[in-house]
């Protein structure tokens, strides 16, 4: 009889859960919208509440995001350092590395923790950033160009895992 293979360490897989939760969180404090619309549009949702598998979620989730890139660009867009703003981006963020965690059979508590946090700091160096390229180029470039990295963000977190999921009966014990 044959000995079942053994995964490798789980150094890979606490690797990938940090750094997708980094980016998700990180083009969360860009785009506040974005992380989540991106876990719910690219990711297994099998494991997800029900109510964000039905179409219904992921045409709200891509009709939030699409707003906010667009109203970004207008002066209704508010300072995103708010008190509710900034809450806002750290919940999302939270959220978004917490289902990309659940979507990726990962563990959760963690990855939304690390997604807040990276939403929170990337929402401050966003801002100041854009403040700062804002002295010499038109602010609609400059969001432009945020946009474009918070997508890239959010396109590599959920990106699919280089590594397999190993079913339970080969899991370390």
């Amino acid at each position: 009889m044959r000995k079942p293979t053994r995964p490798p360490t789980s150094a890979p897989v606490l690797f990938r859960t940090i750094s997708s939760s980094v980016l998700v969180g990180a083009a969360t404090g860009l785009r506040s919208q974005l992380g989540v619309a991106a876990v719910v549009l690219r990711a297994d949702t099998d494991r997800f509440p029900p109510f964000l598998r039905t179409p219904a979620a992921a045409r709200s989730v891509t009709v939030a995001a699409g707003a906010e890139l667009v109203v970004d660009k207008t002066p209704l867009a508010g300072d995103r350092l708010r008190p509710p703003a900034l809450a806002a981006r750290l919940v999302l963020g939270g959220l978004a590395g917490a289902l990309l965690a659940l979507a990726e059979r990962r563990p959760v508590a963690p990855a939304s923790v690390v997604a807040l946090a990276s939403a929170g700091l990337a929402a401050k160096i966003g801002h100041d950033l854009r403040a700062v390229a804002a002295r010499t180029v038109p602010d609609p470039v400059v969001a432009v160009a945020e946009d474009v990295v918070a997508i890239a963000l959010a396109a590599v977190a959920t990106r699919p895992s280089p590594w397999p999921r190993w079913p339970r009966a080969h899991r370390a014990r």
